[in-house]
């Protein structure tokens, strides 16, 4: 059976309806993990009870949020820890789980964490209303891609930023099955530039691939952002009539309305569903 074949299979597996879950990724220095962390502060804003899931390692989403530091999913397999051990709160009510590992890190862990780890999310997940994923490049880790709801491709207007934003499109296509796609073009200096960009990027996935693409926004280059960082605190906070912060309060607002997975059959808890992805990955790799 081919990873498509098993991917598109996994997804297919469902017991219970739990809230949607949208996976951010994009080439390097697209800026993906500060447009997801800045995302899961406006909703927070919003009360739309946002769960926000680092996979990537380095805690740099805990740096970005000014959040202290979590044990991380791989660490587990050392610790014996709960998911209390993972979770970090701020003041606001901004939930984020730190569930970096690898593929080889999750196969490893014993069925007695994972069946706590398991029942402990899915209590957390399911008084959540949506789930926003920082995903781990492709070629080092393509589950939490090959398995959320939805897909959103954050570019930037650099050649690089394109060129690698359709390579991760087209491997998820031809790999993992996925169809639906939305894009997000982050740093431009403004709406024309963004359309353009996304238009250029849809022209080549319409002559290559056969896939949907919409356009859900874009976010300004504006200062502010990196001036937030260097102060530990999201935009979206630290200066709230920003242009960048305005413009990620407004996506936040209809990010729900993104919601168009590639098939409509309800899943089973996104932990449940990364163990049996993992699994399935580590088969076909023969790791």
């Amino acid at each position: 059976m081919s990873i498509m074949d098993q991917a598109s299979g996994l997804r297919r597996q469902a017991a219970y309806d739990y809230p949607p879950s949208f996976a951010f990724f994009g080439a390097e220095k697209s800026g993906q993990s500060t447009v997801s962390g800045e995302l899961a502060a406006a909703l927070t804003l919003q009360r739309q009870r946002p769960l926000l899931i680092d996979h990537c390692p380095g805690q740099m989403m805990a740096r970005r949020l000014g959040l202290p530091s979590a044990g991380t999913l791989a660490s587990v397999a050392v610790s014996l820890g709960d998911l209390n051990e993972l979770m970090v709160s701020n003041r606001f009510g901004l939930t984020l789980i730190n569930l970096a590992a690898s593929v080889d890190d999750r196969t490893r862990l014993s069925p007695r964490i994972w069946r706590r780890l398991i029942n402990e999310f899915s209590s957390v997940e399911q008084n959540s209303g949506l789930m926003l994923l920082d995903t781990p490049p492709l070629a080092e880790d393509a589950g939490p891609c090959c398995i959320a709801d939805n897909l959103v491709l954050v570019i930037s207007p650099s050649s690089d930023s394109l060129t690698g934003g359709y390579a991760q499109l087209k491997r998820l296509a031809q790999d993992y099955a996925r169809r639906r796609f939305n894009v997000l073009v982050n740093r431009a200096s403004g709406f024309d530039e963004a359309q353009s960009v996304f238009n250029r990027l849809q022209r080549v996935a319409d002559d290559y691939l056969s896939i949907s693409l919409r356009w859900v926004g874009f976010v300004p280059d504006d200062n502010t952002v990196r001036k937030s960082q260097t102060l530990r605190r999201p935009v979206v906070e630290a200066f709230p009539d920003s242009e960048a912060a305005q413009a990620y309060l407004q996506l936040a607002q209809v990010l729900p309305q993104w919601h168009a997975p590639d098939n409509d059959i309800p899943r089973s808890s996104y932990l449940e569903h990364l163990l049996m992805t993992s699994k399935a990955l580590a088969d076909l790799t023969g790791h």
